[in-house]
C-alpha cells in the first residue's frame, strides 16, 4: 500500500496540473529549467515517438521528464504570440494552447518508465476529468463559465492557464 501511495504521488508530481481556467494557488508560468539536456538523449517531440524511442531501449529520468514538459508548455507562450501577429482568433488561439498542453502531457506520459504511475494518472484525470487523458476544451470552457467568464475571456483564460505549471511538483524535481 505504501508502495503504491509513493507510486501515485510520483506520478502526480511528474505530470500534474491540467490546464485550468484561473490560476491555481502554487502555479507558475513554465519556463524552460536551467539544467542542460544530457547529450545524445532525445528529446522527443511526441508521445508516438517517445514510444518508439522507449521501445528501443532509451529511458529518461523523472526530472528529464518533468524538464521537457516545462519546455514544451513554455513554448506555448511564442506560439501564441505568433497566432495573435496571424490575425488568429481568441478561441483559435485557446484551441491551439490546450492542444499543445494537451500534447506535452502525453509526451510526457509516454517518456515515463513506471507503467502503474502512469496509470494512476490516467486513474486521476478519469475521476476528476471524465477523460483518462486530462480534460477535454470543452470541460475547460464549462468550467471557466461556471467561474462567471464570457465570450472571449473564457478563452484568455485557457491559453493563460495552459502556460502555467505547478511550482510545487517543479521543485520537488529540481526544477
Amino acid at each position: 500500500m505504501r508502495m503504491q501511495l509513493s507510486r501515485l504521488w510520483l506520478a502526480l508530481l511528474l505530470v500534474s496540473g491540467a490546464a485550468l481556467p484561473s490560476a491555481c494557488e502554487g502555479s507558475e508560468l513554465a519556463a524552460t529549467p536551467a539544467e542542460p539536456w544530457p547529450t545524445g538523449l532525445p528529446r522527443p517531440p511526441s508521445a508516438a515517438e517517445a514510444s518508439g524511442l522507449k521501445a528501443t531501449g532509451v529511458a529518461w529520468t523523472d526530472p528529464q521528464v518533468r524538464q521537457l514538459y516545462l519546455e514544451q508548455v513554455a513554448a506555448i507562450a511564442g506560439a501564441d504570440a505568433e497566432l495573435q501577429r496571424a490575425g488568429k482568433s481568441v478561441e483559435a488561439r485557446a484551441r491551439a494552447a490546450f492542444t499543445a498542453r494537451h500534447d506535452a502531457r502525453m509526451t510526457a506520459r509516454a517518456m515515463m518508465q513506471d507503467a502503474a504511475a502512469v496509470e494512476a494518472l490516467r486513474a486521476r484525470d478519469r475521476d476528476k476529468y471524465g477523460s483518462p487523458d486530462g480534460p477535454t476544451f470543452e470541460h475547460l470552457v464549462e468550467r471557466a463559465q461556471q467561474k462567471g467568464l464570457t465570450g472571449d475571456a473564457i478563452f484568455q483564460s485557457i491559453i493563460d492557464s495552459a502556460q502555467r505549471t505547478d511550482a510545487a511538483t517543479n521543485r520537488s524535481m529540481g526544477l
